[in-house]
């Protein structure tokens, strides 16, 4: 069974947990199959994901959304911690002209479900307020997934 997200932020970190009614390698691999993030990834209005993923250390970690209405969106960081099936860390430039951010996703085994913790650090609260309902989008949409 999946449960709702829990966020929290302070000191420029946004915390966000999950509970998944599935394996950890499972979930893990929903994060570094590009084909299975295209499934499920993006905020809601999200109508088309093209993922390109290098899962290993140094690796590209990019993702084009495509919304309704036809907007784009794409991002794209370096692999810096990379440690399958328990935790991977990227590097990403954020929305401000030089500002720095790292989304590290921790895979936590709990009997047969798995926590995920996804941590993104380096954000304003501005851009807090704006990634918060788009990761919990995103992460709704894993479960759904998962569940498939």
């Amino acid at each position: 069974m999946s449960q709702l997200t829990e966020s929290k932020f302070e000191n420029d970190i946004l915390t966000l947990k999950r509970l998944y009614n599935a394996s950890q390698a499972d979930v893990f691999d929903a994060w570094m199959n590009a084909e299975k993030m295209d499934q499920w990834y993006g905020p809601n209005g999200t109508i088309g994901v093209k993922s390109n993923i290098e899962a290993k250390m140094g690796g590209i970690y990019g993702h084009e959304m495509t919304f309704e209405g036809g907007k784009t969106h794409s991002s794209e960081g370096t692999i810096v911690e990379y440690d399958p099936p328990n935790v991977f860390a990227y590097k990403s430039s954020g929305p401000g002209q030089g500002q720095n951010m790292t989304i590290r996703i921790e895979f936590i085994k709990q009997g047969n479900n798995t926590l995920v913790v996804l941590t993104h650090e380096g954000v304003s609260e501005q851009t807090a307020q704006f990634v918060t309902p788009a990761w919990i989008g995103a992460l709704d949409k894993l479960a759904v997934f998962l569940q498939a």
